[in-house]
């Protein structure tokens, strides 16, 4: 085990699939925070799919509404009407309130609303909202399938994270919209199937850096991942950061420890995993390391991918390299040319096929290490 850092960082991980699996839970949670690679849902989907197939499907965190242009997570449509005040926790000048899902949905207009359903044969059976409350807080009405709305109070004492749970009847859709009493601040909501399995949450922004975690509010984050108590925390930022040739490595160093940090205060239970950086490249400038006379690795991207693997040793965490994982160094070059093609030109971002390729690699090395019973404490074969 030793000389298996993936493997020994993941065994509280493998422990939990071993309690799911004897019955002794119901429900194994991972959570995932990432940039653009995770945004589409193809790479996630993937990995969604195996892990519903060998254990189970329990539901599935969302962030609220449509946060943003092409949303469309796997198994579900996604809709909303009216006056919906869209925030992004992106720019740091955006004010909060935000919690893990980087996104708000405000709006105190009754004819607002905003529809979620399920449209992969799977039905809704409970349904949590995470709102920000507070003192000027309006109420909404939630209607689950054909019944009549419920009308749920989303004003408190102080400003801060309220859960609302409500059970449902093997419904397909939900719909939520304002009161009309005051403004609701809706970050996101979860949907169970009331049946045994995994539960995988995954929360992208396009163009993030592990930055945008600093626009989150703390207590709402903490207090988020307290009540999801993942089994496993994927990190997957850095080929936004690997790109900008002026990126402080110890102020991502510190980040990064921090991040840690919170995740054992929350979730002290979870296993971590970083999620390396895949290849990438942009035209040649004469800055970088060329992979030939067009195209040429950022340097920081070489750079950040080495210390995150040695932050991940120093801190218990596992680390994949998706650079190894696609081929190595200007492998982002051969699969933009390869026909068909499994990256876009651009040669930062994977097309559906090389997505969906790196999610099941990715879920391969996780899996890797489960069953192995070469572990004291470890899962067995």
């Amino acid at each position: 085990m030793a000389d298996n850092p993936m493997r020994a960082a993941l065994q509280p991980f493998y422990q939990a699939l071993d309690e799911l699996k004897a019955g002794a839970r119901d429900e194994v949670r991972i959570l995932e925070l990432g940039d653009s690679h995770i945004t589409l849902d193809h790479l996630t989907g993937a990995m969604r799919q195996k892990w519903a197939a060998q254990f189970g499907d329990a539901g599935r965190g969302l962030p609220a509404g449509v946060p943003y242009l092409y949303y469309a997570p796997q198994g579900f449509e996604a809709s909303m009407e009216g006056t919906w005040d869209v925030a992004s926790s992106f720019r740091a000048s955006t004010p909060g309130p935000f919690g893990i899902q980087g996104f708000r949905m405000a709006s105190g207009n009754p004819a607002s609303r905003m529809t979620l359903k399920r449209v992969d044969g799977e039905t809704i059976r409970t349904v949590t909202l995470e709102v920000a409350g507070g003192p000027d807080s309006g109420a909404l009405l939630l209607t689950l399938g054909t019944a009549g709305p419920l009308k749920l109070e989303t004003r408190q004492a102080k400003e801060g994270l309220l859960r609302l749970q409500v059970p449902a009847a093997d419904v397909r859709e939900m719909t939520l919209r304002p009161y009309g009493n005051g403004p609701i601040r809706v970050l996101g909501w979860a949907v169970g199937t009331g049946r045994p399995g995994i539960r995988f949450d995954s929360y992208g922004i396009v163009g993030a850096t592990s930055r945008v975690m600093e626009n989150w509010t703390p207590l709402i984050m903490r207090d988020q991942i307290r009540a999801l108590a993942p089994a496993l925390v994927i990190y997957a930022y850095g080929t936004n950061e690997g790109f900008d040739d002026g990126l402080d490595l110890n102020a991502e160093k510190s980040r990064f420890l921090t991040f840690v940090a919170r995740m054992k205060d929350a979730a002290p239970a979870a296993s971590i995993v970083v999620m390396g950086a895949f290849d990438g490249a942009r035209q040649a400038r004469g800055t970088g390391v060329a992979c030939n006379a067009d195209w040429e690795t950022p340097p920081k991207l070489i750079a950040l991918r080495s210390m995150m693997r040695q932050l991940a040793q120093e801190t218990g965490a596992g680390f994949w390299d998706g650079e190894a994982a696609m081929g190595g160094r200007c492998s982002i070059d051969r699969w933009a040319r390869a026909d068909p093609p499994l990256a876009w030109p651009d040669r930062v971002h994977l097309r559906p096929e090389g997505s969906r390729a790196m999610g099941v690699a990715f879920w391969s090395a996780l899996m890797d290490g489960y069953g192995a019973g070469e572990c004291a404490g470890g899962s067995k074969p």
